[in-house]
Parts: structure tokens; C-alpha cells; sequence
């Protein structure tokens, strides 16, 4: 880390890492170090709009670099936890996108692996500090709602066809992050139910319930 930048290396350049890409390229307090895919299409467009990156297809000279800070993790979903867990182990900042990971027992054990080695760990739930949302939580927080009961989240869009996660994997993280964030509790209990529509898929509509003390709360996908 130098004296006002923090070096990044970007994992994972096909859907949502060329976004992440270009925003750490973009910020002041940010030095897009590195850029790394497996695919020779995604690496030839880093190189292009990434001229003083490494652009590289080994994710091991990221972990290997002392002067690298920080990891963003933005592969496939079932890359995550084990990327994620390199990324903490080597001492590096990490960022993962949602979901950090398909089990929570992973997700635990990245939370502790990051609290020994005393570096930062973060996952993409973007919409917590959407202004709209940090409103909506001022508005819960200084009672102009009143006591809240109830709380519903539907999304109606079709989304990308995924084989490697469901509809609950691809949104529900953004609903319950939210949910979670403005009523400032855990769920104390959850259901949750889906189906798949597409053959070739795998369960395109899903729903989830969870309930706290101070609220109940559902979200749909």
C-alpha cells in the first residue's frame, strides 16, 4: 500500500468483474495492480482498457505479490470460497461477490480466516449503501415509519439463466442484506422453497421467509 493508494487485483473478468474492473481503475484512493481470468477473450480486453495492470491468467503471482493489498474475487460462484480463502490466507483484503459462498459453514470459516489474519473481508451486498436504501434505513431508525412488521421484497425481471447457481443464489443475497440491514437484526428462523422451470437449469423461481425479533420479513425472486 503506498502512502494514498491501495493496490488491487481484480479475479474474474466475465460478468460482473469488468464492472468491479473499471470502478477500482476509477477511484482516487485505488491502483488497479492486476487483472486475471482464465479466458484469453476477457485477458486481450483487459489489456486494452487496462494498460498499466499485469494482466495475467496465474492467480497464484497475486497471492505471490507483497506489494498487493487487496483480492476482489469475482469468479464463478463455486470458485468463491476456495479463491477467498487463498486470497486470506496469502494476507490480503478481500473482496467477494455475492453470495461469498454456497454453504454457510464456508462463510464462517472465511469470516474466521480473515479475523486471523487480521485483513478485511467484504462481500458485494452494493445495495446496503444504495442512497435510496441508507434513507429508507434513517426513516426505520428514527421511527418516522413507526414500529415495523413487515417487510416484502419481489423481483419480477428474468434475470441471466444460470446452471452453476439458482435464482435464490442470484438475488435473494441483495433482498436479505437489505432486509437485514434495515431492521439491524439476524433472522432467527428461515424457510425457504423453489422451482425449476428450465431444463437445463437450475431453480429459476425461489422464496424465502425469515423472521426476527423485531420484524418478520420475506423476499422473493
Amino acid at each position: 500500500m503506498t502512502a494514498d493508494k491501495v493496490r488491487v487485483g481484480v479475479v474474474g473478468l466475465g460478468y460482473w468483474g469488468p464492472n468491479l474492473a473499471r470502478n477500482f481503475d476509477r477511484l482516487p484512493g485505488a491502483d488497479l495492480a492486476y487483472c486475471c481470468d482464465l479466458d484469453e477473450d476477457n485477458l486481450a480486453k483487459a489489456r486494452s482498457l487496462y494498460p498499466n495492470a499485469i494482466v495475467t491468467d496465474d492467480y497464484a503471482r497475486l497471492l505471490a505479490d507483497e506489494t498487493l493489498d487487496a483480492i476482489v474475487v469475482a469468479t464463478s460462484v463455486p470458485t468463491h470460497y476456495a479463491l477467498g480463502k487463498k486470497s486470506l490466507e496469502a494476507g490480503k483484503h478481500t473482496f467477494v461477490e455475492k453470495p461469498i459462498a454456497l454453504k454457510a459453514s464456508d462463510a464462517e470459516d472465511l469470516l474466521a480466516t480473515a479475523d486471523a489474519k487480521g485483513v478485511k473481508l467484504m462481500v458485494g451486498h452494493l445495495l446496503e449503501y444504495h442512497p435510496a436504501v441508507r434513507k429508507l434505513k434513517e426513516l426505520v431508525d428514527d421511527g418516522s415509519l413507526g414500529k415495523v412488521y413487515y417487510v416484502y421484497a419481489n423481483r419480477l425481471n428474468l434475470g441471466k439463466v444460470r446452471t452453476d447457481e439458482n435464482a435464490l443464489w442470484s438475488f435473494a443475497p441483495h433482498d436479505i442484506s437489505v432486509l437485514n440491514f434495515l431492521i439491524g437484526e439476524e433472522p432467527q428462523e428461515v424457510s425457504a422453497r423453489g422451482e425449476c422451470y428450465c431444463r437445463t437449469a437450475s431453480r429459476t423461481w425461489c422464496s424465502a421467509t425469515s423472521s426476527t425479533r423485531a420484524a418478520s420479513s420475506a423476499t422473493c425472486t
